[in-house]
């Protein structure tokens, strides 16, 4: 298991994970970070359109960055 951390990240400002996750893989990490994205991007309280949702290693390799952004109303 390896541990990996998620950081919130806009223009100006980021929010650091300091505690993290433990995956077997990257691709786990990368799978639980789509689910923050699909969270925060439906989320009621603040607008997180702008923000990127970025997975790190402990050694602070940057694995996956995914931007939240707007979806199109309507869509089917």
């Amino acid at each position: 298991m390896k541990r990996f951390f998620f950081d919130y990240t806009a223009e100006n400002q980021s929010l650091f994970d300091y505690r993290g996750q433990e995956f077997g893989s990257p691709a786990g990490a990368i799978e639980f970070a789509q689910e923050i994205a699909q969270s925060l991007k439906h989320s009621l309280s603040t607008d997180w359109v702008g923000w990127s949702v970025e997975v790190r290693g402990a050694d602070g390799e940057k694995f996956y960055s995914l931007p939240i952004e707007r979806e199109l109303l309507g869509a089917a």
